[in-house]
């Protein structure tokens, strides 16, 4: 039982893999406000934007609390947001794209989510920690190292 609660420590001390879990929950809240409002006839871009809308406060205090571990503020609040409004606008473009191409509308956020997962974690944890190249540096490290 330790050694299954160190290996646990252990993966979740890399903030990717946190980020991967806050993420998760954040897509599933997303994608199930995103299926009802679908189903029930409204256009697929107000439905993901009411969606986004929804997920980001879940997503902004977990982020904080257990992804980056900082003390949320006004201010890593609004860079959150510009960040995720960034995120959003990509995430429409390829909504639309895949909708475009014929993907159906209740898996399109799938691949969308697919895609724009790299670019989110970059911008997300520049906004809640700063500096963008150790940023990345962190992230591709994280990534080699398990």
């Amino acid at each position: 039982m330790y050694k299954l609660k160190q290996l646990f420590a252990k993966i979740f001390s890399y903030s990717i893999v946190r980020f991967i879990c806050v993420g998760g929950i954040a897509t599933v809240i997303n994608y199930v406000i995103y299926l009802t409002l679908v189903s029930a006839t409204f256009n697929p871009n107000i439905a993901y934007l009411l969606a986004f809308s929804v997920s980001i406060v879940c997503n902004y205090f977990l982020s904080s609390y257990f992804t980056f571990q900082v003390k949320p503020s006004v201010k890593r609040a609004l860079q959150f947001l510009a960040g995720h409004l960034i995120n959003l606008c990509n995430e429409l473009i390829l909504l639309n794209i895949f909708l475009h191409v014929g993907v159906n509308k209740f898996f399109a956020p799938i691949f969308v989510v697919l895609i724009a997962f790299p670019l989110n974690f970059i911008i997300v944890r520049y906004a809640l920690k700063g500096n963008p190249v150790e940023t990345v540096l962190r992230w591709f490290k994280s990534l080699k190292s398990g």
